[in-house]
């Protein structure tokens, strides 16, 4: 059994520095020339061309429509404020080759017919690039269901180092979304607090995520439909429901996260949950203080949990009705249960639990109890074996 989390970065394209060489329109200054409205200066605007906004005008109470491929810079993120209003997105993006930088967006929805809302909208372009940005949903009465940044039939963009937060109210509303399709992207940097979910795929495959840090959600990030995508090196903790969760996801990678205090002790909450699916790669995870369920893989199966650290969870991995899985060479350490499953007593199907390290060096083998069925019989301790765990524990670098 090999593990190569590198077969799916080929396709991702890396972020560059942007090379400004048309010409400057500048909104809010002093000078001559100078405009108004950040709207009029894009429109304006020709293609390749940079619309450089100055602080001096801020708060800018607009909803600006990019449908050329320019640069947006703002002068400093913390200093030049774009306020959508009650009404639509700060920035709406409809053509290829746009990047935005350097802004604060805010809104405050309260229209109860507004159900389709978020900051920053990218519909159906191609390497759009939002880089450096405060990103903030203020209070919300009414309407919005989506928040931060939707990307909706797009590819090759890049949503990188923004924060993007939200007051603390009861709307739901998820920091980033992928929808219809979106592939290629790259979410990377930013730090993602206060929404229903910090990042939401709907059936979107090839995209990566990595180095985020996603806190205080109700759920770090969450993906439905969603095959081989890559999840690594983000810092996901504190949410109060799942850290990651992949619903009927196939193919997905998973490693080199840290992934700790999360769930309240509910029956969905845990630090990774599969929920369906097959394939998927957990490894090189640092995954402890969850509640209650480190991993969770629920009737999926052939998935491979290999080099993690698991610990302090009070159940390291439970599988429930989760067959043919993979559970090798992870360090389970100090959890209430290390190991814990429930399903059907079929051996062909049979989950294998190899080469562990269970605590402390172990000369026998090591008994994972759970519950079996069997046609109509129910065996309340029902028991499998590693029957070669680790001696030491693996150095896994996390």
């Amino acid at each position: 059994m090999s593990f190569n989390p590198s077969f799916a970065f080929d396709n991702i394209k890396k972020s560059t520095t942007p090379i400004f060489d048309g010409n400057i329109l500048y909104v809010g200054g002093i000078g001559p020339d100078n405009y108004t409205r950040i709207q009029d200066a894009v429109d304006n605007a020709s293609v390749g061309d940079t619309v450089f906004v100055f602080s001096n005008a801020s708060p800018y109470h607009e909803n600006v429509f990019v449908d050329k491929s320019i640069f947006l810079i703002g002068e400093d993120k913390d200093m030049v404020v774009i306020d959508a209003g009650l009404y639509n997105a700060a920035i709406t993006i409809t053509a290829d080759d746009v990047f935005v930088s350097g802004f604060t967006m805010i809104c405050f929805h309260n229209n109860p017919d507004l159900w389709d809302s978020e900051l920053v909208d990218i519909l159906s372009v191609k390497n759009a690039t939002i880089r450096d940005n405060i990103i903030q949903q203020n209070h919300i009465e009414y309407g919005s269901d989506r928040g931060g940044v939707i990307l909706r039939n797009s590819s090759y963009c890049f949503i990188q180092n923004n924060t993007i937060i939200k007051d603390e109210d009861d709307r739901p509303c998820w920091g980033v979304v992928l929808m219809l399709g979106s592939a290629f992207i790259n979410v990377s940097g930013n730090e993602v607090y206060n929404y229903t979910g910090g990042i939401y795929f709907q059936g979107c495959s090839e995209n990566e995520i990595y180095m985020n840090y996603l806190h205080h959600n109700m759920d770090g990030l969450w993906i439905n439909y969603g095959d081989n995508n890559i999840i690594n090196n983000n810092i996901i903790n504190f949410n109060t429901g799942e850290g990651i969760r992949i619903d009927d996801g196939y193919n997905n990678v998973i490693f080199g996260n840290i992934i700790t205090d999360n769930g309240n002790g509910g029956n969905i909450d845990r630090g990774i949950g599969l929920i369906g699916g097959s394939g998927n790669y957990i490894s090189y995870n640092h995954i402890s203080n969850n509640n209650p369920s480190g991993i969770y893989i629920l009737s999926a199966d052939k998935n491979n949990i290999i080099l993690n650290y698991i610990s302090n969870n009070n159940i390291g991995v439970y599988c429930n009705h989760a067959y043919n899985n993979n559970i090798v060479r992870n360090n389970f350490i100090l959890n209430g249960k290390n190991g814990y499953f429930d399903g059907f007593i079929y051996w062909r199907l049979r989950s294998i639990w190899k080469g562990n390290y269970w605590d402390e060096p172990r000369t026998k083998p090591y008994p994972i109890f759970g519950i079996g069925y069997f046609l109509f019989i129910t065996i309340n301790k029902w028991v499998v074996f590693d029957w070669h765990p680790a001696q030491e524990p693996y150095d896994i670098g996390v």
